[in-house]
């Protein structure tokens, strides 16, 4: 889905004095910080934040850091208000264990661009987790003159969920819990995998069909979604992988026209849907092949899509049980 569904003060506020921040690269002489020990020094696609002491009013930005803290042991005092495949309360299915209401605030995220630095300076942040996310410099500067902001490496919206995860344990202090966490992800991932010899070496393409407007947004190897998904098995389209080539201005998604869908066919398609039975006799959508075998994976409930889109250590594993058999039935029916 395009990420504006799915996503997501001026006023002067004195820093907790035991955070810094520098948006500097890092010098010569930073000290190792892999052990938990602060101060720490976490490189971005901005330059560097560096955080002196251990924070304890964190904010989560875009998504994904909150549900790596909740797996940390940890709450943010704020995170962004979901709509789409949230619960009533704003909150993803899958963290509703781990959320408080009294201490976490959901804050309003508008559905497309960001907060208002205003509404993340009322949390009092001393420190701000956003390694996930696709804000400019100019909004990071905003915000990292409120409180340390850990911004995400590289591009926008394409931190893995290894990265995601590890880079929010070293800000808080817990490296070795998050290396924990990253790999027994990994390890249901490979026992899946293992589980289901038929996801091997299949060509797979993840895409959001937007029957409406003509046009379909084809997910990039870069892509977490992806990524996930490759991790099981699969391995990209060469259309998905031609489109990833093609691609200068280093974006997450390519957007097509429906009538080219061929293009990006594959022994199966997962495709996220706003009504599958209505995609699946769409002109355009009948003529990829994966739909006439049935290897296509037409997803319209959007607490699926969610939790195969908010890639993270606690929403993979709520969803797996979803897709996997779908996943499967596709993959034998490739043929």
């Amino acid at each position: 889905m395009k990420r504006s569904l799915l996503r997501a003060a001026v006023a002067a506020l004195a820093l907790t004095a035991a955070v810094g921040c520098s948006t500097g690269a890092p010098d010569s002489d930073t000290p190792d910080d892999g052990d938990g020990a602060y101060p720490v020094t976490i490189a971005n696609t901005f330059g560097a934040t560096t955080i002196d002491r251990e924070p304890q009013r964190l904010v989560t930005m875009g998504w994904n850091a909150q549900d790596v803290l909740y797996a940390l042991g940890l709450r943010p005092v704020g995170q962004p208000k979901y709509s789409y495949g949230a619960d009533p309360n704003g909150v993803m299915p899958w963290a509703q264990p781990y959320f408080d209401a009294e201490t976490t605030t959901l804050y309003e995220h508008p559905q497309s661009g960001e907060p208002s630095i205003e509404t993340i300076a009322t949390l009092t942040p001393d420190a701000i987790l956003a390694p996930y996310e696709g804000f400019d410099r100019a909004y990071y500067d905003k915000l990292s003159a409120l409180a340390p902001t850990v911004a995400y490496p590289g591009e926008a919206w394409q931190t893995t969920w290894q990265d995601q995860t590890t880079i929010v344990g070293r800000a808080v202090g817990k490296p070795a819990e998050a290396q924990a966490l990253v790999d027994g992800l990994g390890k249901t991932l490979s026992d899946t995998a293992s589980a289901h010899p038929e996801f091997a070496g299949r060509t797979l393409t993840v895409v959001n069909l937007d029957t409406a407007s003509g046009e379909a947004n084809v997910y990039l190897p870069t892509d977490p979604r992806v990524q996930v998904l490759t991790e099981l098995g699969f391995v990209n389209a060469p259309g998905v992988e031609a489109l990833a080539r093609d691609n200068s201005a280093g974006t997450f998604y390519r957007s097509i026209s429906l009538e080219n869908l061929r293009d990006i066919d594959a022994d199966v398609v997962v495709a996220f849907v706003d009504a599958a039975s209505d995609a699946a006799t769409h002109p355009a959508v009948a003529q990829l092949s994966a739909v006439g075998r049935g290897s296509a994976v037409l997803m319209s409930d959007q607490r699926v899509i969610s939790g195969l889109s908010n890639v993270n250590v606690l929403s993979i594993p709520w969803v797996l049980d979803t897709i996997v058999p779908e996943l499967s039935t596709a993959a034998r029916s490739a043929g």
